[in-house]
């Protein structure tokens, strides 16, 4: 049977709204169908690629690179379930100081794999990269995990719930490679993934990881003896003929780095950003015939706010036959550097027959951050008429613009007539962070009775609160009407935060105190970790669905 994209996407996800932290991946260019995995397993696999990137940036970083997102949500792992993502297949990262591309392949082991697909280019390993591409395989381990489940049956309907808490540790080695080596190494082992994975084929490079630290005594021939830090103890190894010793003896070695292979990986000299680009980098980027190579071009210079691409970039936008993903990141350019009308802009793919593209444009008018862009994205976000992913996206993209605009909007979508946008707008205050609190806090003194609600939440988590925050909301506690979600909030708060300043209410507030006490001792219970609103096989009331 052949389902469509709506159906899948709907198989694999279950809800209407969108599922917050899931990375934006579901492309028919870039990912297989997936009909039938897991939501669970789907997610941990997202996450897993997020935490991977985040440590390459970070370990790039440390090599004075300035990484940013190349792929949108690269880093992140937010997701619009019920319509696609319109992307190039492209690497996840871009160093805004030399231009070098990164691609991820996070793992939770070490091997060098990839997946490929022998029947679709577009899903081929190595689609829209080029032979100086960087690909950096991270280990990503599950250090803590906890996880919760339960299940009950009445007599004509059933119920399970299951929570999941995972600590996620990178590796400290990751090890580089050019795109290149892979090229021109044939792969020595494939293997065809089961139909829950997409039935993808993956390919494998043989290597030696070192299992610890340790430093090398000898290399000879095919022969490597190291000797470990831990304890001391001396190990040798023969190794097989096609395969390359990649260190030397003297060498101090990290747990997983490659120690032989024969595909070689980048030395850190290779790795070290240079600290600009080469002449005419980015005008070499603009008129490559390869789109990936272009689409970077484009948000190179939009990233570095250089003017003098305007002319070429402005001939992308309008070209109608140029990939839309590009003509998009070209409007975002045309809007936040060259300071043209984001409205006129925009206005043709907002009002696009094609879900993929209005979504799309959405998140690169939110990547214009203007003040322009604001006041747009707040429009779609009032208009009712505008389907839920429409504006949802915009209510995650003024999260990420995080001006002062921005959070007031959101705030007051704590009342809109749609649970989901305000779940969303939720989570874009909660990410604004301290520039929001001014605007939260005057939320919390409010009258709508939903705006305090959310404001309550939104403060609450961001804890640890400011200690000028703490001493404002004892302020309003004090007050001779105080309002209960103040106390609803002192009472989810750590007690060592506010206990001191609580314990006065006894004799003024002996009532307020005891509330707040009573919120303590069921937050500090065992029974809260596990804690339901709607615990058993009772279905929801159509207007609360969203918050099971």
């Amino acid at each position: 049977m052949h389902l469509t994209d709506a159906e899948i996407c709907r198989n694999i996800f279950r809800r209407n709204k969108p599922w917050s932290l899931t990375r934006t991946v579901l492309d028919h260019e870039t990912m297989p169908r997936l009909a039938q995995k897991p939501d669970s397993s789907f997610f941990r696999k997202i996450v897993i690629g997020a935490v991977g990137t985040r440590a390459v940036a970070a370990d790039l970083a440390a090599r004075q690179h300035e990484m940013v997102e190349l792929e949108r949500g690269s880093t992140d792992t937010k997701l619009w379930k019920d319509v696609k993502r319109k992307r190039v297949r492209i690497p996840d990262l871009v160093c805004l100081l030399c231009g070098l591309r990164v691609e991820s392949r996070a793992k939770t082991k070490p091997e060098l794999s990839m997946s490929h697909s022998l029947t679709d280019e577009a899903r081929a390993w190595d689609f829209g990269m080029v032979d100086s591409d960087c690909i950096a395989f991270p280990v990503c381990e599950a250090v803590d995990e906890k996880y919760w489940s339960a299940g009950k049956l009445s007599e004509s309907s059933s119920y399970w719930h299951e929570r999941n808490w995972v600590r996620w540790e990178s590796n400290r080695h990751i090890n580089y490679f050019n795109a290149g080596v892979f090229r021109s190494t044939p792969a020595t082992k494939t293997s065809t993934k089961g139909v829950t994975e997409g039935s993808e084929t993956t390919l494998a490079w043989d290597a030696v990881f070192a299992s610890g630290s340790a430093v090398v005594e000898s290399a000879t021939g095919q022969r490597l003896t190291i000797r470990r830090t831990s304890d001391g103890r001396r190990q040798t190894r023969n190794l097989r003929g096609d395969l390359l010793i990649l260190v030397q003896p003297g060498d101090a070695i990290q747990l997983n780095q490659i120690i032989a292979s024969p595909v070689r990986p980048l030395t850190e000299a290779e790795l070290a950003c240079p600290g600009h680009l080469t002449n005419g980098h980015i005008a070499h980027l603009l008129s490559s015939r390869e789109r990936t190579q272009r689409f970077t071009g484009v948000k190179l210079a939009r990233l570095r706010r250089e003017g003098a691409h305007g002319a070429v970039v402005a001939e992308f936008a309008s070209d109608q036959e140029e990939d839309v993903y590009i003509r998009l990141e070209a409007i975002s350019y045309l809007a936040s550097v060259s300071r043209e009308p984001g409205r006129y802009l925009f206005d043709p793919y907002l009002k696009s027959a094609d879900e993929q593209t209005q979504l799309e444009a959405v998140i690169a008018l939110g990547e214009t951050a203007t003040a322009g862009a604001v006041e747009l994205l707040c429009e779609i976000l009032d208009d009712e008429r505008q389907p839920y992913f429409v504006r949802s996206a915009a209510a995650w993209c003024l999260g990420r613009v995080g001006s002062t605009d921005a959070a007031n909007r959101l705030i007051q979508a704590f009342s809109d007539v749609d649970l989901g946008i305000r779940e969303e707008a939720l989570d874009g205050v909660v990410h604004i962070g301290g520039p929001a609190i001014p605007i939260v806090l005057a939320g919390l003194r409010g009258t709508n009775e939903d705006i305090i609600a959310g404001c309550a939440e939104a403060l609450r988590q961001q804890q640890p609160l400011e200690s000028e925050v703490l001493s404002e909301l004892l302020d309003d506690l004090r007050r001779k009407d105080p309002s209960q979600w103040t106390a609803w909030l002192l009472g989810h708060l750590p007690r060592d935060q506010v206990s001191t300043a609580i314990s006065g209410l006894q004799d003024t507030a002996p009532q307020l105190h005891y509330a707040i006490s009573v919120l303590w001792s069921f937050v500090e219970s065992w029974i809260a970790r596990r804690w339901e609103l709607n615990p058993g096989p009772a279905f929801p009331q159509p207007e609360d669905s969203e918050n099971v």
